[in-house]
This record gives C-alpha cells, structure tokens and sequence, in this order.
C-alpha cells in the first residue's frame, strides 16, 4: 500500500520541531503540569467531518470543537523542590486534553481519547501516601478512571465539567440516555423557513455571521448534538468507584450555554438556550437564566431573555435586556446561605447609544439576594451607576471591587474602586485603551477562597497591577504596587522584563526609577505572583533558548533572585550552529 514518504530526520528537525510544553498550575500553586501537543495537526485531523450550526463548528463524533489536538505527555513538577513525577496515560488513550484543577484540593480531571473510538473517558489524578504529610512532593500522583455508567460526554459549547467552588462536587455535561444514536435525517424538503417576530420588537440592522441556522433541519441537529444533561459527582469521596447522580433539575435534557457555581456550592446558575434566530449565533439566542438548589432539588426561573437580533451596529451598543448573570464571588453569609446573590448588567438607555442616558447613567449593575428558606429573589438593588457601558468587574476577598467602563467612539476607558456596598471610592484612571506606552496594566487576580479569582491586595490600600510594558524598545512587561490609600495615587514599580541591548530607556518606568546596567536581548513576562506576595514566576526566552520558567524574588533576593523551575531543551539544535 503506498503512502507518504517521511523525510529524513534532520529535515524533521527543522520543519517539525516539538512545542513548548504547555504549563498548568495547580490550585494551591505547588506544582506544575507540563502536557506536549503534536507540532502539527495530522492530515487525517484536518480530514475530519465538521458540523457548522449556528456559529460554531465541532466534531459531530467526539461531540468536541473541530480539529482538536491531544497531549501525549503528562508530567507534574513540585514548584519548590523541582522534583518530577511522570503519569502513565491511560493504555486505550490517544492522548489527553481539558486539565481542570480541584480549586481546593491537590486533584485534577482530565478527558482522555480512547484509541479508535469516537469516546473521552474522564479521569482523576490525586496525591496519595500520608495524609497529614505537610510536604505534598514526597507524594505520589495516581490516576483513576471516572466511571460515567456508559454516558457519553459533551464539549460542544466548552467544558463538559467543572468542579462546584467548593471543590466538592464535579458537574459533567453529557448526552442523555434516552437520545437517539443516529442524527436526524435530512428531508427531501425542509419548506420554507420561517420565523417569527416578538411582540415589542424594534428593527434592527444585521451584522453578518458564518454558520447560521439556516432552516428546521438545522435546528434539529443543532437539538440533537447539543442537548445535554449533568451529572453530579461528590468529589469529597470520590475514588472512581462511585456513580454519578443525574442533576434532577437536567433530566431530559437542556441545551445548556453555562453553568455557574455559587460560592457556597449549593446554587448552580444555568444559561438555557431557549429560542432560535436564522440571523444571529448561538450566543444571541433567547436563553432563560434558572437557579437550581442542589440541596432540594427545586428550580427558580430568574430570567427569559428574548433573542438578541436587534442590537445597533455601533460599538458603544448592547443588548437591551438584562445581561452579564453571575454570582457574587463574596455573597455568602455562613452556613445558612442568606445572602447569597446574583448579579446582572442592564442598559438604562435601551442599549442605544443615540438615546440619551437616564440620570446621566448608560449601564448599571444590579444585585438580587436569593432568599433562601422561600426558594425566592428579592427585588433587584442597584450596585452601580456607570455613565459610559459596561465592561468588567472584579473583587477581592474584602469586598472591595474594581468596575470597567468604556466609551468606544473615542477609545476612552475608566476604571473605579468601589466599596462593598458599590459606591464608588474614588476614580484609578480614565484614558485611552490606545495609548499603548503608558498603559498602566490591569489588576492582577489570584484564585483564592473556595476556588473563586479574587484581585490580589498585599494591604487594604494596595493592589498589584500587571501589563504588556509597551515602549520604544518593544514590550517589556512589568508588574506594579498601587497604593490607593493617600489622597494622591501612587505607583511603584516592583519588576520589569530586562532590558534589550540597544536603545534608550525612560528612567521613571524602570524598577526603583533607576536606569538598569544589566541589559541583555531576551524576552521575560509575569506567569503570576505566588502566594507569598513575596516572590513571582516568570517566563524567560531568547532568539537562541526557548521558553523557560523561573522564580525571581521582588526587589533584593540576593542568589535566590532568580531559580530556573524548568529546563526545556531547544526544539531545534541543528539551528545553533
């Protein structure tokens, strides 16, 4: 049988050389997953069958995004004392993908391919020995199968699971039982296609977009792949033995967008697709937004959302209707709950630009406290007023938030600190996204309780802020301390990548605002700053030495500045002459 001929191995050297090692951190940030992709994906990848349904391409097989490569290597590293350990991947594996970390625990997931299956199987890596050994590297990683009771999992729309914030539950999106094993079928016509127009709706224009619905047919494929169940497993005992629950709440199926976790692991917050538009993608459709207590096994609708088709084609424009639902990361008041709450994001102004803005406000965010002896939501509070849209919102563990507005006919952002109770503390910046040189970088985020990201406060006054370090010598990332507390807001400079050879250097951006002396043409960013707030990783490279990662302590740490964690050879060492 003839086939391809393989060039000789100095030629696969030079044209296939290997990737980096992706790089994963656990949850308690002490140990390293290293994983290795293929250089290139294979033709009979490339090969593959896709379907095309409204906006999004997957493999109607492995029911996952298109054109998936998998690791074929798993390797932990201890980040203090640089010790290896090496995990055999399953023997029917054709290689792993969608490491996902227990936000409390030294575990992690992932799905493995089983050889000439279109099937993942799900599999859990723990730290086992002593229990009460404070020193986790002189244990061992072990691997077990997570038994699904022969169902099927789901990765169209994201990651089949995700843990509960807590850590104590795995929740697994997959296919339920009672689906068909055979797709629909086309039919000889599938008629005209029709859609109705809701009451209240306004003309719109339409952007354009690829891979619409285009009739009924496709709307029963896209029922037909994307349906899906959840599955509940107790993470606090699970060995691989144990069989999953199904999520009563899931039963029979739900074209399910998201799912979030409340911070006390109790509420999950869904995003069901509910209706369908020939004119705009699977994000735009009508969705419903329900609260599932896992505890009693009861549904709260919060919201119905129409189809988003109607949206003004300027930038500074957005969905009319409620948007942005998620939990408050600090709103849960103790064992009982109380206080749980949910967050949403509405325009005052129709989500129009050309109207004028109500009370001067654009966008606000609202608060609604579940009450949770009646399974019932207080009336939505205001959190805060924005008079330019919407962009982002972060907390710390304090209560302390951070909120994003921008203006985008102009390139205009500003961002506030706010109180607990929302009210704004006082203005950080306003300035143009634009303006690249003197960005001063964004909040640096850190998981922190119960496995939520919180923005890192070395003191109550204080944040740390991080960026690309944009200049006339090229990016040099940095990483900065801004005190807030004083009445004038003050910056200091902790580290920046070093400095090329050649050209000049402005001393007020530099560390200690004092022009560096030690310049050599490599290529450093920040990974993130570890726990102790005293130390940060970071990624080094070179036109001659690949990536690789270090510990460097912030200011003087004398010879513990800098300790390589990794020793990744060069992908291509016939090049070095």
């Amino acid at each position: 049988m003839s086939s391809y001929k393989e060039p000789s191995d100095v030629l696969k050297r030079l044209l296939l050389p290997p990737k980096n090692p992706s790089l994963s951190l656990s949850a308690n940030y002490q140990w390293l997953v290293f994983t290795q992709e293929p250089p290139l994906p294979s033709i009979e990848l490339l090969a593959k069958p896709e379907e095309k349904l409204a906006g999004i391409r997957f493999d109607p097989e492995l029911l996952t995004p298109s054109r998936l490569d998998y690791a074929t290597t798993l390797v932990l590293q201890h980040m203090k004392t640089g010790e290896k350990q090496e995990v055999q991947l399953p023997e029917n594996s054709e290689g792993i993908r969608y490491i996902r970390f227990n936000p409390v625990k030294s575990s992690f997931v992932f799905a493995s391919k089983v050889k000439n299956e279109a099937r993942l199987e799900l599999h859990q890596c723990q730290l086992s020995g002593d229990n009460n050994a404070n020193d986790e590297s002189k244990q061992i990683w072990t691997m077990t199968k997570i038994q699904l009771q022969n169902h099927k999992m789901n990765f169209i729309q994201g990651c089949a699971y995700q843990f509960s914030t807590d850590g104590s539950k795995l929740f697994i999106k997959v296919v339920p039982s009672n689906t068909s094993s055979t797709p629909p079928k086309e039919p000889v016509s599938t008629g005209p296609a029709i859609q109705l127009v809701e009451k209240g709706a306004r003309k719109a224009p339409g952007r354009t977009y690829q891979d619409l619905l285009k009739n009924g047919y496709d709307e029963a494929k896209l029922r037909y792949y994307c349906t899906t169940e959840v599955l509940c497993i107790d993470m606090t005992t699970a060995k691989g033995e144990e069989e999953p629950t199904l999520v009563p709440q899931s039963k029979g199926g739900h074209l399910i967008q998201s799912l979030n976790s409340s911070p006390c692991g109790r509420y999950l917050l869904a995003q069901l697709t509910t209706k369908f538009s020939y004119s705009v993608p699977i994000s735009r459709f009508g969705k419903d937004i329900v609260l599932w207590d896992l505890n009693n096994n009861q549904e709260l609708k919060v919201a119905s959302i129409p189809v988003n088709d109607e949206i003004p084609l300027s930038f500074d424009a957005c969905s009319r209707h409620p948007r942005g639902y998620r939990f408050h990361p600090c709103g849960t008041g103790g064992e009982d709950d109380t206080t749980t709450t949910i967050m949403f994001v509405k325009a005052t102004d129709g989500g129009d630009p050309a109207n004028d803005p109500v009370d001067g406000e654009r966008d606000a965010l609202y608060c609604q406290t579940i009450d949770t002896d009646a399974f019932t939501l207080h009336e939505p509070t205001k959190f805060v007023g924005l008079e330019w849209r919407y962009s982002d919102l972060d907390f710390s563990e304090s209560g302390m938030a951070i909120v994003e507005e921008y203006r985008w006919k102009d390139r205009m952002e500003r961002k506030w600190i706010l109180n607990a109770d929302g009210t704004k503390l006082r203005m950080l910046w306003e300035r143009s996204w634009e303006d690249r040189y003197n960005s001063p970088g964004e909040p640096l985020t850190r998981r922190g309780a119960k496995g939520q990201y919180f923005i890192v406060q070395p003191t109550p006054t204080s944040i740390y802020l991080s960026g690309a370090g944009a200049s006339s010598v090229g990016d040099r990332p940095f990483l900065d301390l801004l005190d807030f507390g004083s009445e004038e807001v003050k910056t200091t400079r902790l580290w920046r990548c070093t400095a090329p050879v050649e050209g000049e250097l402005d001393a007020s951006k530099e560390v200690n605002g004092v022009l560096p002396t030690d310049r050599k043409d490599i290529y450093e960013s920040l990974v993130c700053v570890m726990p102790d707030n005293d130390s940060i990783m970071i990624s080094r490279e070179s036109k001659t030495t690949p990536r690789n990662y270090y510990l460097s302590k912030l200011g003087d740490g004398g010879d513990e500045a800098n300790i390589q964690v990794t020793n990744f050879e060069h992908p291509q060492p016939d090049l070095l002459g």
